[in-house]
């Protein structure tokens, strides 16, 4: 074992809507999460790998700490604690305005319990005046024993670089556990799904988005520059279906234009992508269902 080669997980915790895997796709340089400015986006640990000459990260995003009422939000709010479970470093992420409230108090109190190195870090500092920033990092330092504490911006990219050489620093010795290119241990089919899943909160409003599931049924790769994908929006009722395919099929077409777009971004190939929407009662109670998002 080369002695010089450090290898750890971290994990990435916090509130919904802080920012989370804008901070993943940051680090990567790739995008392999999820966005949206809607909140509890990210439905399940995704898992990315970081390789440099002399280490590799594997960062666990988390789906929001928040006050889970339903089956399945218990199941996204346990996906988060379970990826302390290994993880020799967290990222507490707040934002400048963050109210340290009830769920927040709830997280400090999973992160006690922790034998991970803490980090706090405040996202979003490109939109805050220095001093609202300053004031997050004080408010939220006493909370917990924290190795550092450090401002970024995932969406501009400020202090990224230094968040991960702090997190170097933390790492214990051992062998790269992933290929040097490899980036994500997300399915191919799951990876596609999230990415149609991503321009179904894009582009519809409301309540739909958290009612909606996405299965994908086929790939292909048809020749060196051409990838066939087919998949199936999964609603809980007909008026759902109406809404995701809309007037003349208007807006399934462009949910369709969208994914294709990110999924070439992604691939590097063309995509030639078929959408169907499909009606299943209930399916967030049905484990099928659920392991197509990786719950289970």
């Amino acid at each position: 074992m080369n002695k010089q080669f450090k290898t750890g997980f971290v994990s990435i915790v916090g509130r919904p809507n802080v920012g989370k895997s804008t901070l993943l796709n940051a680090i990567l340089g790739e995008k392999v999460a999820i966005t949206s400015s809607k909140p509890q986006t990210t439905r399940t640990n995704i898992q990315g790998i970081l390789s440099g000459d002399d280490y590799q990260i594997i960062y666990i995003d988390t789906p929001g700490y928040h006050n889970a009422k339903d089956s399945i939000n218990k199941m996204m709010v346990q996906q988060a604690k379970d990826s302390l479970d290994n993880a020799h470093v967290s990222y507490m992420l707040v934002q400048p305005d963050e109210f340290f409230g009830p769920e927040l108090e709830s997280l400090v109190k999973v992160l006690e319990k922790t034998d991970a190195t803490l980090f706090l870090v405040v996202n979003k500092v490109d939109g805050f005046p220095r001093e609202k920033v300053y004031e997050a990092a004080s408010r939220f330092f006493p909370k917990l024993n924290f190795k550092q504490v450090l401002p970024v911006s995932a969406l501009k990219g400020t202090n990224v670089d230094k968040l991960i050489e702090l997190t170097v620093d933390e790492l214990p010795e051992g062998d790269p556990l992933f290929d040097e290119d490899e980036i994500t241990t997300q399915p191919e089919k799951l990876l596609v799904a999230e990415f149609i899943r991503e321009q179904i909160f894009r582009q519809l409003k409301d309540e739909i988005p958290y009612q909606i599931i996405v299965e994908t049924e086929k790939i292909e790769d048809r020749n060196d520059n051409l990838m066939y994908i087919a998949a199936s929006i999964i609603v809980n009722r007909d008026s759902q279906k109406g809404i995701v395919i809309g007037k003349g099929g208007t807006q399934l077409k462009e949910i369709s234009t969208a994914s294709r777009i990110s999924l070439e971004a992604f691939f590097g190939v063309k995509i030639y992508l078929e959408l169907f929407v499909k009606v299943k009662e209930g399916w967030q109670t049905k484990d099928e269902y659920l392991k197509l998002q990786g719950l289970y």
